[in-house]
């Protein structure tokens, strides 16, 4: 399983997973469960990222949250 996506939003990943691993497991389980396969987390600044389970390649993408 590899992390890609936007750098800022995979930085932020990498840092929640330093201070809390079973954030990042709750983040990977949510995932995996919702049928967009699709959950937000927000970074220590407070920034919202969208964590998507890429079901065809079994990797993380850390998007920005959609516009709106």
């Amino acid at each position: 399983m590899k992390v890609e996506g936007d750098e800022a939003g995979v930085a932020a990943l990498k840092a929640l997973a330093a201070r809390d691993k079973d954030a990042i497991k709750f983040l990977i389980q949510d995932a995996r469960t919702n049928t967009d396969r699709r959950t937000t987390f927000k970074a220590a600044d407070g920034a919202t990222w969208v964590l998507r389970l890429d079901m065809a390649s079994g990797d993380l993408v850390v998007e920005p949250p959609p516009a709106g």
